[in-house]
């Protein structure tokens, strides 16, 4: 299979708005320059950097003691975890779909072109977001970051394929709980549903991320004028794939959003990792780079990103934890956690055992 690699994305991406904060006025939502509005309390809460703190774990049992000991900033909120198996710093939970140019424009190409040769796997799936959740867990790039309930499983994807000299990163991120989505959420199928437009117009004018990224920014504020844009229509079109009854409603908002979404465990990975994701909409300045996560204050210190509104944005904590080389992979094997574990498909069952028998 070849797929065409040219892409281009057009100038007219809106230049950096000045930072701003969402006002609710009754019903009434508005977008207001904050310095001119807020008083000096709420400037440090809305737009203090949030620093993100680093530990080291030397065992697992050390790694267990710092989520044992991982303090809430409000009751309730769940936490998840993720694991890297390498520091990428700045550029950690980054979307596969943004780490190349090619991926990002090809998107919607390869999102149609893997249901083509494999149409008989997605006939449990109804929307968009359940094919990306289906195809992220079979390392299709896509827009998708997957997290888990689940500490251990977290570390073996920090430990599977780590180089020797690289320290691998586990993070534990506390997620706000209003703002924990489901499967079936209407703004998940905002979002999800920008996988079937490409980058930039072709021979459809309109018909693109791009379109969709000019007058989401042009109208984030006024629902109905958006809706009534060429861009919102096709992006509506595709929308009513899965869900016909879906109205002329699209906040514009949301497509500047990362979401926290709990899938449908449909297949015996996801469920054995316990998995969910946090799934990006556009970044409002580059549409060809995802929404950061981090701001990097110094290049070893990080922050939460803040310059996003808390509404757009779900997570309220993260704490990295350095996975020292004194941690490797049979430590886990010891706690039940191997390969037919994580992946417990016929195939890498079959691989794990045939390399057992040869040890």
């Amino acid at each position: 299979m070849r797929i065409s690699t040219t892409c281009s994305t057009s100038s007219r991406a809106p230049p950096p708005r000045p930072r701003e904060i969402r006002l609710v006025h009754g019903e009434t939502d508005t977008w207001t320059n904050l310095f001119s509005v807020l008083p000096a309390f709420v400037l440090k809460e809305k737009l203090l950097h949030h620093s993100i703190e680093v530990k080291t774990a030397r065992s697992i049992a050390e790694l267990i003691g710092v989520v044992e000991t991982f303090e809430l900033t409000q009751k309730g909120n769940p936490v998840y975890f993720r694991g890297e198996n390498q520091d990428h710093k700045v550029g950690a939970l980054r979307p596969s779909i943004y780490r190349t140019p090619q991926r990002l424009c090809e998107e919607y190409k390869t999102y149609r072109e893997m249901q083509r040769f494999n149409d008989h796997e997605f006939t449990a799936d109804k929307t968009a977001f359940d094919k990306l959740s289906r195809m992220q867990h079979y390392s299709m790039p896509t827009r998708l970051i997957d997290l888990s309930e689940d500490i251990l499983s977290a570390l073996y994807f920090a430990l599977d394929g780590r180089k020797n000299n690289n320290q691998a990163a586990v993070y534990l991120i506390e997620i706000d709980q209003s703002q924990v989505k489901y499967y079936d959420s209407d703004a998940v199928s905002v979002v999800a549903n920008l996988v079937k437009s490409p980058l930039s117009d072709g021979c459809t004018p309109r018909k693109s991320k791009q379109a969709i990224h000019e007058d989401a920014n042009k109208y984030r504020t006024h629902r109905e004028a958006f809706n009534g844009t060429e861009s919102a229509g096709y992006l509506l079109h595709d929308i009513k794939e899965e869900k016909s009854y879906f109205s002329h409603k699209i906040d514009p908002i949301h497509l500047f959003s990362i979401l926290f979404v709990k899938p449908k465990l449909t297949n015996n990975r996801l469920h054995g990792q316990k998995g969910a994701y946090l799934l990006f909409g556009l970044n409002e300045q580059d549409i060809n780079n995802s929404i950061p996560i981090f701001v990097e204050d110094t290049p070893d210190h990080l922050s939460l990103n803040s310059t996003i509104h808390s509404e757009q944005f779900p997570i309220r904590k993260i704490t990295k934890v350095l996975i020292s080389c004194e941690i490797r992979m049979e430590h886990l094997e010891k706690l039940g956690i191997t390969t037919p574990y994580i992946y417990p498909e016929l195939d890498h069952v079959s691989h794990y055992l045939s390399k057992t028998l040869e040890q």
